[in-house]
């Protein structure tokens, strides 16, 4: 698979659990890429975990969080 269509791939995965309302609530970096971990609420004892590979789908995610913040800032 290329570059790409990994980055892709991984993009559609964190615009779907955003889009439905989970938040971050750990993020875990190592030299294999990035651990996220989503739940549904803060308190929730089950979070849903999307590894991310590419250096792009981390980039995007950022800018993603930082895009929530700021509309929530602006509310």
């Amino acid at each position: 698979m290329s570059a790409f269509a990994d980055f892709e791939k991984e993009k559609l995965a964190i615009d779907q659990l955003l889009d439905n309302g989970y938040v971050v609530i750990a993020i875990q970096e190592s030299l294999e890429g990035a651990l996220i971990k989503f739940a549904k609420d803060r308190a929730s004892a089950q979070p849903d975990d999307l590894h991310l590979i590419t250096a792009d789908a981390r980039k995007y995610l950022t800018t993603r969080l930082l895009m929530n913040q700021q509309l929530a800032r602006s509310v």
